[in-house]
């Protein structure tokens, strides 16, 4: 399968948009291949691609697409004119959401709650990892909005940290009272692992609503894991 026109650039990025999870490997000449992970892939300009990333800045091809090729039944390979070659293999990341079906909102955090990895951690606190996937297609305005409260709040400006990742909540064990502490931070979708956490208030760090919000949400998983702890 070879093109070089936009609108077959459009079809096959549309058939990978099916995945949630891409692996995409860019070779050039004179340097080391280079492997990242995307959550999503877009076109830009036509004839350009965008590898978008949950909660990161996302990465495009160097310059435009000028030829394609299968390399398998769910791997594709983009070369560029600067004779970049982009192969990129579609494959499906156990409890992501896929974004052309999601249903959640983000005006509805509660309907992001990624219960494949939330429950309760080994020390026996309650644990949310939210799935920005299940609010489907998220505006720039919006994607740049959870961006910046990344990078500005959960220390995710460092360029080590742009990958695809996602918000964690956790119910602190150092309950103090009325204004109890939660943890928040930043949950990689690629290690799998927690990459940073901040403490915050309710009622101090949020407005009422935003905090009766976040403890229902605690309260929710907490039952879901059918341990009481409050």
């Amino acid at each position: 399968m070879k093109t070089n026109t936009n609108n077959n650039i459009a079809a096959v990025v549309d058939i990978l948009s099916r995945y949630n999870w891409l692996t995409v490997t860019a070779e050039a000449e004179g340097k080391e291949p280079q492997t990242l992970r995307a959550t999503g892939i877009n076109t830009h300009m036509g004839n350009f691609i965008v590898f978008d990333r949950q909660c990161a800045t996302g990465f495009y091809t160097d310059n435009a697409v000028v030829d394609i090729a299968a390399a398998g039944e769910n791997t594709v390979a983009f070369l560029t004119a600067s004779g970049t070659a982009y192969t990129v293999t579609g494959e499906n990341k156990a409890g992501l959401a896929h974004r052309n079906t999601a249903a959640g909102s983000l005006d509805d955090p509660a309907s992001l709650i990624d219960w494949y990895r939330s429950g309760l951690t080994e020390a026996g606190e309650v644990l949310i990892v939210l799935d920005f996937g299940k609010a489907g297609q998220i505006s720039g305005k919006d994607s740049g909005k959870i961006k910046s409260f990344v990078n500005s709040n959960l220390d995710g400006k460092p360029q080590s940290r742009q990958h695809c990742r996602t918000i964690y909540i956790k119910a602190a064990s150092d309950k103090t009272g009325y204004f109890d502490p939660v943890i928040i931070g930043l949950y990689s979708l690629e290690s799998e692992a927690v990459l940073t956490e901040k403490t915050f208030y309710f009622d101090v760090s949020f407005t009422e609503t935003e905090s009766d919000t976040i403890r229902a949400m605690l309260k929710a998983v907490e039952e879901e894991s059918n341990i009481p702890l409050f």
